[in-house]
């Protein structure tokens, strides 16, 4: 008899993600990690955009969390910037945006910006989870 297995349980056997997570709340930063912990990929946390620059720079990371609202750049700008940083990598690299409030105008602000999509923060982060998935495991392996 052959056992189902879970999404998850087959990417763990995938290549790994390396994922920066830029956000200055400790609060939703020990949310995401717990939430994102089985997926088995190396997550790092930095809390300004100063930090994520320098390690966008020197680190090739697959994918970018990024608070869309810093306090002293915000999420847009600093995309821009990274994105800007890292075209060097033989991948594009995915940024995806955090944000507390669902705005009717932010799928807009999304689709002109350098951010591939975004999330709300809850909770529950299945939907990150799921876009995860979607733009970095199905599209690159």
């Amino acid at each position: 008899m052959i056992k189902e297995k879970s999404i998850f349980a087959f990417l763990e056997e995938v290549k790994p993600l390396n994922i920066l997570l830029i956000d200055d709340d400790m609060a939703s930063q020990f949310i995401i990690a717990k939430n994102l912990h089985h997926l088995g990929d190396k997550l790092d946390i930095c809390s300004s955009s100063e930090d994520a620059l320098e390690r966008v720079g020197s680190y090739n990371y697959d994918l970018i969390l990024v608070d869309l609202n810093l306090p002293a750049v915000n999420g847009f700008e600093l995309s821009k910037s990274i994105k800007l940083l890292s075209e060097s990598n033989s991948t594009p690299l995915k940024i995806i945006g955090l944000t507390g409030l669902d705005h009717p105008l932010l799928p807009t602000l999304i689709s002109n910006s350098d951010v591939d999509d975004y999330i709300i923060r809850s909770f529950d982060y299945s939907d990150l989870k799921s876009k995860i998935v979607n733009h970095c495991y199905l599209h690159q392996n």
